[in-house]
């Protein structure tokens, strides 16, 4: 278990450990609950059902607002009073929003229309009723379970830098998850998963820490310790090819809930990480998941900031953190980035048959400040030629080799 400070923001109960699925789910016995589960865990769920739910709801593999406001009206009609969701970031978004929208409609409508063209859709008032929200994490790095925040996708904004789908954050004030329960079972995942499970909250950290507001005595205390456990993590996982022990999976996974429920991101507004919004734009144009983008975009980063790019972050601070982390960092970019299909990305860049680095590094830099910057919520010191600087080097025929990838040609730049 990672100590906690001495005062901290209210975070969820956590359980952890060998059976604690089971513990969590038995607690949903003579409640008006509903199971929401990921369809690649839908064995394992199952085994929960004992636990007595309404009905188990499937997770859409991509959330729209659609889906989650059929769910909560649902949810409302039928007076359910907890929902505990079983998945991955993608089934915890899904459960949050429907919750969401069951207590307040009003949700429903400003989600809806805001979706594309705003990348951050903020309430205009804090949720005042509640459906109470657990969750079974089946994958660890993204935090989703310790967060308010839910991400949805819809149509791509109509600005004429490429069609493909929008991803945008909403920011659910007054949500908060019950309960999590961390239990190595529903942990197992194969070992590109786990790595990109072990460089997701090294990256958070890393970015924020450097980039973020400098000087926050406790926060940078806590962050730069976390940092350094994530990074032995990493360097643990190398070790083994990211095979993690039972109790290893459960420790990645509470530090990657610390990282975002702690003390390390506060005080640094509400975007630390300026990287999160170019990886999110550029995993929407090249069809990965969205870790396997700011996989892609680290050395760009670092490279950026090692060369004095202000915009990105403070060099004296990415000298002194970058060594914590370091050791196992590559070899999880690269695993992360092969991901399930060995090595090969979709990229056009070798094909001649997509847009250009050049247009498309420029198209991306242009929805990216539209949808996130100019400070809402992006650092406003990050402008359009950062952007297109490191959108270019992302895409480059170097970094790919850097991270041992092939290109594979595709015109999936457009969709």
């Amino acid at each position: 278990m990672i100590p906690a400070p001495v005062s901290r923001p209210p975070t969820p109960l956590q359980i952890a450990g060998a059976g604690s699925a089971r513990h969590l789910a038995a607690g949903f016995r003579d409640t008006k609950s509903v199971l929401v589960v990921d369809p690649a865990v839908m064995g394992r769920a199952e085994r929960l059902l004992a636990g007595g739910f309404l009905w188990l709801e499937t997770a859409p593999p991509v959330v729209s607002a659609e889906h989650a406001a059929g769910f909560g009206r649902r949810l409302r009609e039928r007076g359910v009073e907890r929902v505990l969701s079983v998945g991955g970031g993608n089934t915890m978004d899904f459960a949050k929003l429907a919750v969401s929208m069951a207590a307040d409609p009003l949700v429903e409508s400003v989600v809806t229309r805001s979706g594309g063209p705003a990348g951050v859709v903020v309430l205009p008032r804090p949720l005042s009723r509640h459906i109470e929200v657990s969750a079974i994490p089946t994958t660890f790095g993204t935090g989703s379970e310790v967060t308010s925040g839910a991400c949805f996708e819809s149509a791509g904004p109509a600005d004429g830098h490429g069609g493909f789908r929008a991803k945008s954050l909403v920011l659910l004030e007054g949500l908060k998850t019950s309960a999590v329960a961390y239990d190595p079972e529903f942990l197992e995942a194969p070992p590109w998963l786990i790595a990109e499970g072990l460089l997701e909250p090294a990256v958070r950290l890393l970015t924020s820490l450097v980039g973020g507001t400098p000087d926050l005595a406790y926060s940078d205390a806590q962050g730069s310790w976390l940092l350094a456990e994530a990074g032995e993590h990493l360097a643990a996982g190398q070790k083994t090819d990211f095979r993690l022990s039972p109790s290893e999976r459960v420790d990645a996974a509470l530090l990657s809930a610390e990282s975002h429920a702690g003390w390390s991101l506060r005080g640094r507004g509400p975007a630390p990480s300026s990287l999160w919004f170019p990886a999110n734009e550029l995993s929407m144009a090249l069809g990965l998941r969205k870790n396997q983008a700011s996989a892609l975009l680290l050395r760009p980063w670092l490279e950026a900031v090692g060369n004095g790019k202000a915009a990105w972050g403070n060099q004296r601070k990415l000298d002194e953190l970058w060594p914590l982390v370091s050791v196992g960092a590559a070899a999880a970019v690269t695993a992360t980035l092969k991901g399930p299909d060995g090595g090969a990305l979709v990229g056009g860049l070798a094909g001649g048959d997509g847009m250009q680095v050049d247009d498309l590094a420029d198209s991306l830099a242009t929805r990216t400040l539209g949808r996130f910057g100019r400070g809402r919520p992006m650092k406003r010191a990050v402008g359009h030629g950062e952007l297109v600087d490191l959108f270019a080097a992302a895409l480059s025929p170097a970094n790919f080799q850097q991270a041992g990838l092939q290109q594979t040609g595709s015109d999936s730049y457009g969709r």
